[in-house]
Protein backbone atom coordinates (compact mmCIF):
# COMPACT_ATOMS: atom_id res chain seq x y z
CA UNK A 1 0.00 0.00 0.00
CA UNK A 2 1.28 3.33 -1.05
CA UNK A 3 1.66 6.08 2.07
CA UNK A 4 -0.64 9.11 1.69
CA UNK A 5 1.84 12.27 1.11
CA UNK A 6 1.32 14.81 3.17
CA UNK A 7 -0.15 18.07 2.04
CA UNK A 8 2.14 21.64 2.05
CA UNK A 9 1.37 23.91 5.19
CA UNK A 10 1.88 27.27 5.96
CA UNK A 11 5.25 28.37 8.22
CA UNK A 12 4.89 30.57 11.17
CA UNK A 13 6.59 32.94 13.81
CA UNK A 14 5.70 34.44 16.64
CA UNK A 15 8.37 37.18 17.88
CA UNK A 16 8.09 37.97 21.74
CA UNK A 17 10.38 41.13 21.79
CA UNK A 18 11.96 43.89 23.81
CA UNK A 19 9.86 47.56 21.65
CA UNK A 20 12.66 49.28 22.86
CA UNK A 21 15.43 47.28 21.09
CA UNK A 22 13.63 45.63 18.25
CA UNK A 23 10.38 47.00 16.45
CA UNK A 24 7.44 45.38 14.78
CA UNK A 25 8.35 46.62 11.12
CA UNK A 26 11.70 45.25 11.60
CA UNK A 27 10.87 41.47 12.62
CA UNK A 28 8.69 41.29 9.42
CA UNK A 29 10.91 42.84 7.15
CA UNK A 30 13.44 40.09 8.85
CA UNK A 31 10.67 37.28 8.69
CA UNK A 32 10.27 38.01 5.13
CA UNK A 33 13.51 38.18 4.06
CA UNK A 34 14.06 34.39 4.75
CA UNK A 35 11.11 33.21 3.81
CA UNK A 36 9.11 35.64 0.94
CA UNK A 37 6.34 37.74 1.32
CA UNK A 38 3.68 37.09 4.02
CA UNK A 39 1.21 38.27 6.57
CA UNK A 40 1.44 39.89 9.75
CA UNK A 41 -0.76 40.13 12.78
CA UNK A 42 0.09 42.16 15.78
CA UNK A 43 -2.31 40.42 19.00
CA UNK A 44 -3.48 43.00 21.33
CA UNK A 45 -3.59 40.49 24.10
CA UNK A 46 -0.22 38.79 25.45
CA UNK A 47 -0.99 36.88 28.36
CA UNK A 48 2.56 35.54 29.20
CA UNK A 49 4.42 39.46 28.36
CA UNK A 50 4.96 39.38 32.66
CA UNK A 51 6.03 35.89 33.03
CA UNK A 52 8.88 36.59 30.22
CA UNK A 53 9.76 40.09 31.59
CA UNK A 54 11.51 38.53 33.94
CA UNK A 55 14.31 37.54 31.25
CA UNK A 56 13.70 39.59 28.66
CA UNK A 57 12.73 42.98 30.47
CA UNK A 58 9.63 45.08 30.14
CA UNK A 59 7.91 46.73 27.11
CA UNK A 60 7.50 43.67 25.59
CA UNK A 61 5.39 43.09 22.31
CA UNK A 62 4.23 40.51 19.90
CA UNK A 63 3.89 40.13 16.15
CA UNK A 64 2.52 37.07 14.13
CA UNK A 65 4.52 35.92 10.44
CA UNK A 66 3.10 33.72 8.32
CA UNK A 67 4.05 32.86 5.20
CA UNK A 68 2.24 33.34 1.80
CA UNK A 69 3.82 29.95 0.30
CA UNK A 70 3.17 26.87 1.41
CA UNK A 71 6.05 24.55 2.68
CA UNK A 72 7.09 21.07 3.41
CA UNK A 73 6.30 19.63 6.98
CA UNK A 74 9.62 18.39 7.51
CA UNK A 75 10.45 22.32 6.82
CA UNK A 76 9.73 22.71 10.76
CA UNK A 77 12.58 21.30 12.22
CA UNK A 78 14.85 23.99 9.53
CA UNK A 79 12.52 26.99 10.89
CA UNK A 80 12.91 26.37 14.18
CA UNK A 81 16.77 25.36 14.27
CA UNK A 82 17.24 28.79 12.68
CA UNK A 83 15.22 30.47 14.64
CA UNK A 84 17.59 29.18 17.99
CA UNK A 85 20.22 30.89 16.21
CA UNK A 86 18.27 34.30 15.86
CA UNK A 87 17.58 34.01 19.49
CA UNK A 88 21.32 33.44 20.09
CA UNK A 89 22.10 36.51 17.58
CA UNK A 90 19.89 38.73 19.36
CA UNK A 91 20.28 37.97 23.24
CA UNK A 92 22.34 40.44 25.44
CA UNK A 93 24.11 39.14 28.62
CA UNK A 94 22.88 35.73 27.68
CA UNK A 95 19.29 36.75 28.05
CA UNK A 96 17.00 36.56 25.09
CA UNK A 97 16.02 39.94 23.69
CA UNK A 98 13.43 38.30 21.26
CA UNK A 99 11.64 35.11 21.87
CA UNK A 100 10.74 33.34 18.79
CA UNK A 101 8.16 30.35 18.42
CA UNK A 102 7.91 28.48 15.44
CA UNK A 103 4.58 26.85 14.14
CA UNK A 104 3.67 25.12 10.95
CA UNK A 105 -0.09 25.29 10.08
CA UNK A 106 -1.54 22.41 8.17
CA UNK A 107 -5.44 22.17 7.24
CA UNK A 108 -5.64 19.32 10.24
CA UNK A 109 -3.49 21.30 13.06
CA UNK A 110 -0.88 24.06 14.16
CA UNK A 111 2.07 22.63 15.59
CA UNK A 112 4.52 24.33 17.38
CA UNK A 113 8.03 23.66 17.48
CA UNK A 114 10.25 23.46 20.85
CA UNK A 115 13.30 22.36 22.79
CA UNK A 116 11.72 21.13 25.86
CA UNK A 117 10.38 17.56 25.89
CA UNK A 118 6.89 16.55 27.50
CA UNK A 119 4.18 13.47 27.44
CA UNK A 120 2.34 15.25 24.98
CA UNK A 121 5.58 16.49 22.51
CA UNK A 122 6.94 14.37 19.85
CA UNK A 123 10.79 14.24 19.23
CA UNK A 124 11.42 15.11 15.66
CA UNK A 125 15.04 15.33 15.51
CA UNK A 126 18.07 17.62 16.69
CA UNK A 127 16.86 18.35 20.14
CA UNK A 128 13.30 19.60 18.88
CA UNK A 129 10.19 18.23 20.02
CA UNK A 130 6.15 18.96 17.67
CA UNK A 131 3.70 20.30 20.38
CA UNK A 132 0.37 19.81 18.46
CA UNK A 133 -1.25 23.11 20.07
CA UNK A 134 -4.38 23.12 17.99
CA UNK A 135 -6.92 20.68 15.66
CA UNK A 136 -9.21 21.74 13.22
CA UNK A 137 -12.83 19.95 13.52
CA UNK A 138 -15.71 20.43 11.64
CA UNK A 139 -14.41 23.98 10.55
CA UNK A 140 -13.89 24.57 14.21
CA UNK A 141 -10.16 25.42 16.13
CA UNK A 142 -10.03 23.47 18.93
CA UNK A 143 -7.20 23.48 22.01
CA UNK A 144 -5.97 21.12 24.24
CA UNK A 145 -5.27 21.51 27.86
CA UNK A 146 -1.89 21.78 27.27
CA UNK A 147 -2.15 24.97 24.62
CA UNK A 148 0.02 27.78 25.34
CA UNK A 149 -2.34 30.55 27.22
CA UNK A 150 -0.91 33.01 24.33
CA UNK A 151 -2.56 30.64 22.08
CA UNK A 152 -6.11 30.05 23.57
CA UNK A 153 -7.68 33.72 23.27
CA UNK A 154 -10.32 34.42 20.56
CA UNK A 155 -8.45 36.78 19.14
CA UNK A 156 -5.82 34.44 17.91
CA UNK A 157 -8.02 31.45 17.47
CA UNK A 158 -9.45 34.10 14.72
CA UNK A 159 -6.18 34.71 13.11
CA UNK A 160 -5.66 30.71 12.90
CA UNK A 161 -8.91 29.80 11.14
CA UNK A 162 -8.26 32.54 8.61
CA UNK A 163 -4.47 31.69 7.85
CA UNK A 164 -6.30 28.02 7.03
CA UNK A 165 -9.15 29.36 5.25
CA UNK A 166 -5.87 30.92 3.77
CA UNK A 167 -4.69 27.23 3.11
CA UNK A 168 -7.38 25.79 1.36
CA UNK A 169 -7.36 28.20 -1.08
CA UNK A 170 -3.59 27.82 -1.85
CA UNK A 171 -4.24 24.13 -1.78
CA UNK A 172 -6.69 24.30 -3.65
CA UNK A 173 -5.56 26.88 -6.79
Amino acid sequence: MKPVVATSGLLFASFLYRSDLHSETSLIQFWEEKFGKGFSFAPLNNPLAAYYSKEMGEGLKRVFCLTSETFPREFLLTAKLQSLEWEEKWAKADKRMVNVDIGFLSLENFILATTKNFSHRVFVGQNIFADLTYYFHQGELQTFPWTYPDYVDEEKKEFFLWARSYLLQQLNG
